[in-house]
């Protein structure tokens, strides 16, 4: 996906969403010239809008956002902008210290985005105020996004019940591996995140997939056929015999240092399967698994992908 950071306020973003649908639902597409009459502004205000629209994905939740008062509008637009990766990376920087204008700049050339830094700073400003990120005129986080302290663990702990910390914290923990994972193994694993507190289960469901997921899409890259593997076990194993991972990778584990074998996936497949399965054979009882154990499953995974990213791809051992 191309990305383009489209100078137009976010108020016109939601009026063409909210047209969107209107013409949808009469067979109409949208015309700039008729909406831009329509609303009083110029045609290049709604040309830039429509262009945001389309970037932000809006036509997914155009329903929502027209059956929505104000708040309810200002809660999906964030919701779509905590998604949209040139804005959580510019997030990720002021996180980091950055100032606006350092961190602009590195949005800018990481996504290849042609836009003077003074109006792409002026637009996300914006955006992220009508969403609710910012507060005031100085790019300060609003008190659900800011962090209180730089403990890697409270950044875990905030992030457990808002996506946009969610996803700032597994970037943190993945750095480079991140841009590997497909959006699909990336939402698991954020779903992970902030099932935690809600449903420890699924939690420990979505981050198994996620892992699943990250090996598959390793042994597709690699020309391996694991299509008839079932579970992270199989596959590892399979990607073992091609000497895909290493014989020996040193992960760090409930504090001890371990050689990397099939027992590491073997756990996870072995805590994978007490949440994915019902009642347990011999106890006749539905295991209960605990928040404690959903974090902990998802710190292994996370830092499994990340060490298998760094040996695979930029042969090193990381962990």
């Amino acid at each position: 996906m191309e990305f383009k950071i489209y100078p137009v306020n976010a108020k016109w973003i939601i009026e063409v969403a909210e047209l969107y649908e209107k013409f949808k639902k009469e067979g109409k597409e949208l015309d700039k010239k008729s909406i831009a009459k329509a609303l009083g502004v110029s045609e290049v205000t709604i040309q830039n809008a429509i262009g945001a629209f389309k970037q932000l994905e809006l036509d997914k939740i155009s329903d929502k956002i027209a059956n929505s008062n104000l708040e309810g509008q200002k809660q999906l637009f964030r919701k779509a902008l905590q998604s949209y990766k040139p804005f959580l990376e510019f997030i990720f920087f002021l996180e980091k210290d950055d100032d606006p204008d350092k961190a602009i700049r590195k949005v800018l050339s990481i996504f290849e985005i042609k836009r003077k830094p003074k109006d792409a700073i002026r637009t996300f400003r914006n955006w992220g105020s009508f969403a609710g990120v910012f507060k005031g005129k100085n790019f300060e986080l609003s008190k659900s996004i800011k962090s209180l302290k730089p403990s890697i663990m409270e950044d875990l702990f905030e992030s457990l019940n808002n996506e946009i910390k969610a996803k700032i914290w597994v970037k943190k923990i993945l750095g480079a591996a991140e841009s590997y994972l497909s959006n699909e193994e990336y939402e698991s694993l954020i779903k992970s995140i902030l099932n935690v507190m809600k449903d420890p289960r699924e939690a420990v469901q979505s981050a198994g997939e996620a892992l699943e997921d990250f090996l598959r899409k390793l042994a597709h890259d690699k020309g391996i056929d694991v299509s008839k593997k079932n579970g992270i076990y199989q596959i590892a194993e399979e990607l073992r015999k091609n000497n895909v991972l290493a014989s020996k990778h040193v992960p760090i584990l409930k504090g001890l240092q371990v050689f990397l074998d099939r027992d590491i996936f073997e756990g996870f497949a072995a805590f994978r399967n007490i949440a994915h399965h019902g009642k347990d054979k011999e106890e006749m009882k539905k295991w209960e698994l605990s928040e404690e154990l959903a974090l902990s499953y998802i710190i292994q995974v996370l830092l499994c992908i990340k060490s298998l990213y760094y040996y695979v791809m930029r042969e090193k051992l990381k962990f």
